[in-house]
């Protein structure tokens, strides 16, 4: 711990006692908000230099830190989620898979026995959601949907969005948007595939 002054060592204490109480790591504004900053920046200044003296490590993403070994633990409550592609929060686009990354969660996030991925947000069409481009979002994968669900649609087998699923009778679903400057896609079941159900949301920094 020599190589931390007084205040990263505390700093770096107060994230192990977090996550061990928690099972996941705090934000930036938690950080500030404990240890009286007066912005995030200081905060973040100070998780930049625990990284480099390699005590942490950072993923991009909000609570995206992590202990190493130097810090004298390493946080192995988690499990890793692959990043699959991108997902429509908007016009439906093309449905592509491709594993290119992959996030650490908690595995208290997670509902047992279940599969999960996750995909990256274009467009605003979920916005009164908060959910926003560029956020990525984490699907438990289902074929299945009740009224309400946050769902990862597939149209025609060609085109994924991501919206509200509402079924109007046995011969029309409607993929609602949380924007009220978009329109319903209105869908025949039998040109629909639920590919899964959103259950959380990772905000990028």
């Amino acid at each position: 711990m020599k190589a931390l002054t007084k205040r990263q060592s505390q700093i770096l204490e107060y994230l192990k006692d977090y996550i061990d109480k928690n099972g996941y790591a705090p934000s930036v504004r938690d950080i500030m908000n404990s240890f009286g900053f007066k912005s995030p920046r200081a905060a973040h200044k100070h998780l930049i230099t625990l990284e480099e003296k390699g005590f942490i490590e950072r993923k991009g993403v909000s609570r995206g830190i992590r202990l190493t070994p130097k810090s004298g633990e390493v946080f192995t409550r988690e499990t890793v989620v692959p990043i699959i592609g991108k997902i429509a929060a908007g016009a439906a686009i093309e449905a592509v898979e491709n594993i290119s990354d992959s996030i650490p969660l908690p595995v208290n996030f997670f509902s047992k026995n279940e599969e999960h991925f996750a995909l990256v947000v274009e467009g605003e069409s979920m916005i009164e959601e908060h959910i926003k481009s560029g956020d990525y979002v984490i699907i438990q994968k289902q074929n299945h949907a009740s009224d309400g669900d946050i769902v990862v649609a597939l149209i025609e087998d060609n085109y994924a969005t991501l919206k509200k699923f509402k079924k109007v009778n046995q011969k029309l679903i409607h993929l609602i948007p949380a924007n009220k400057n978009m329109d319903i896609i209105k869908v025949d079941p039998k040109n629909l595939k639920i590919q899964g159900k959103m259950v959380g949301l990772i905000r990028t920094l």
